[in-house]
């Protein structure tokens, strides 16, 4: 039993000691974006190279609105301008994509009403194979790749959990600026 004990402490000891090393972070928080003008949920890993160079591979999923689903994958690099004990300042470049899709469901036949909505409803008696209506289930996807450029920070709230915020203007097919805030645990 005490050799176990003594094995479990040096285990300890030495994942201790490795966690002051690690160069890994991941964590999540929220993310609000301008021209999506919704909110999301991001998830995000962060890989420190050394005290000046950072790297993170990011997903954001933005809640539905209006029909239209947004979800976006970023690449970033950090070049990181002050880092005080744990609290640092960054600016960031990468490359985002933007996913879309448009889903109408039965949205045009909400708006065609009595008018045609009768019409569309009967035909599935005589042509099943065209359903209740042409364009029920329309929908539209597509994605968009963009240019990242920002900024951002963290600040420690514990040894290994950090509070992190971001600031980034994506450039392209999807032209946005987003909002995010987090929190990032250090493995």
């Amino acid at each position: 039993m005490k050799k176990l004990l003594m094995l479990f402490g040096l285990f300890a000891i030495v994942s201790a000691a490795s966690a002051q090393d690690s160069k890994f972070m991941a964590g999540g928080g929220l993310t609000y974006a301008t021209d999506i003008d919704n909110i999301g949920i991001n998830l995000k890993g962060l890989y420190l190279f050394n005290d000046t160079w950072e790297a993170d591979g990011g997903f954001t999923y933005f809640f539905e609105k209006n029909n239209v689903k947004y979800s976006a994958l970023d690449f970033n690099g950090h070049y990181v301008f002050m880092n005080n004990e744990g609290t640092c300042l960054y600016g960031l470049a990468g490359i985002n994509i933007t996913f879309y899709k448009i889903e109408l469901g039965d949205a045009f036949n909400d708006a065609l009403g009595d008018t045609y909505g009768d019409y569309y409803d009967g035909m599935d008696d005589y042509m099943p194979e065209y359903g209740a209506s042409p364009f029920s289930d329309a929908e539209a996807k597509g994605n968009e790749v963009g240019f990242n450029l920002g900024a951002g920070g963290r600040m420690p709230l514990s040894e290994k959990l950090f509070l992190t915020g971001e600031l980034k203007y994506t450039l392209g097919g999807a032209d946005y600026l987003s909002l995010s805030a987090g929190i990032m645990y250090r493995f």
